[in-house]
């Protein structure tokens, strides 16, 4: 740094100049309101957030629909196996018919 002068000071000098320079400051109420909005959290408080309960819900949708397939398609199989044995035991019982045309 061309021109910049070094003064040499004592620490008691230092320190009485940066308490005089350095005064602390109230915040503004609005930074504060966006600060606690969007950086800080509180322990617990993000717990039940707005969009922790809309995934939460959505999993919960989301599993309901997907059991209810299972379900549908477990019965589905078992009513169709229902009727393949139905229809054996029909064939079994049942005379077959046969008939020939002479023509």
């Amino acid at each position: 740094m061309a021109g910049a002068r070094s003064v040499k000071m004592e620490r008691k000098d230092l320190e009485a100049r940066l308490a005089q320079i350095l005064v602390p400051v109230e915040p503004n109420p609005r930074f504060l309101k966006r600060l606690r909005a969007r950086l800080v959290t509180y322990q617990g408080g993000g717990l039940f957030s707005g969009w922790m309960i809309v995934v939460v819900l959505a999993t919960a949708l989301l599993l309901a629909i997907t059991a209810l397939g299972l379900l549908i398609r477990l019965i589905l199989g078992w009513l169709n196996l229902l009727g393949f044995i139905g229809r054996k035991r029909s064939e079994l019982t049942e005379p077959k018919i046969v008939s020939v045309e002479v023509g």
